[in-house]
């Protein structure tokens, strides 16, 4: 029930930026160079809200496979270059196969790793069509990180710990956009974000948080 929280908070806060911006309904140029229309007008910004699937990297052992919500806030400086600032929300189980303590532990009941990122990225845009365009970018961000974990020891105690940390983070970016009226496209990504974060176990080393969000969404300019 906890991790539902920040999940639904996220889906609010991009549902009512996504909401003000639809009713932008400003005129201007022909987004691809003609004469205007008023059928056929250019949006410098957009906003995206976006549904995905979080893969761990392979060497990340201890995280399954997880899911990701988020949006960005974007505005294009001209027809090739974009520049957004972005909300993602990830959460992914821990393995339960995964030693975490040494304590002998018998099971996780309930035990995740959650980052809360703010992600500013560039994006180079390839114009396919009139309706169709590619596009790669690149970026940083800071990332709220948590691990939670409930289990129980073997002797059927709980126990219960909670680790947060912030980190900067890398990632990069492909995907298409296909237009589905003037103002609003259907968005498709694959971002890898690179993510490292000290844990507090015994063993020393590093909890690597990196892995690849494949997401669908929409896009609406204005």
């Amino acid at each position: 029930m906890k991790r539902l929280i920040p999940v639904l908070t996220v889906l609010l806060v991009l549902a009512s930026v996504t909401t003000a911006m639809a009713r932008n309904t400003g005129y201007g140029r022909d987004r691809h160079g003609r004469d205007y229309r008023p059928a056929e007008t250019y949006h410098d910004s957009y906003v995206t809200l976006k549904l995905g699937v979080f893969m761990p990297d392979d060497d990340t052992d201890f995280l399954d496979t997880g899911i990701s919500i988020g949006g960005a806030l974007g505005h294009n400086l001209n027809r090739n270059f974009a520049l957004e600032v972005g909300l993602d929300y990830t959460v992914a189980d821990l393995d339960e196969t995964y030693d975490y303590y040494d304590e002998a532990v018998d099971e996780y009941d309930e035990s995740y790793v959650s980052t809360l990122g703010i992600p500013v990225t560039a994006r180079f845009i390839v114009p396919l069509s009139d309706r169709a365009e590619l596009f790669a970018g690149a970026g940083v961000g800071v990332y709220f990180t948590e691990v939670e974990i409930e289990s129980r020891y073997y002797d059927g105690y709980p126990y219960s710990d909670n680790d947060r940390d912030t980190r900067l983070g890398f990632h990069a970016l492909v995907g298409a956009d296909v237009e589905l009226m003037n103002n609003a496209a259907v968005t498709m990504e694959l971002k890898y974000t690179e993510l490292d974060r000290d844990s507090d176990d015994d063993s020393g080393g590093d909890f690597e948080f990196g892995g690849t969000t494949a997401s669908l969404g929409i896009k609406l300019r204005f």
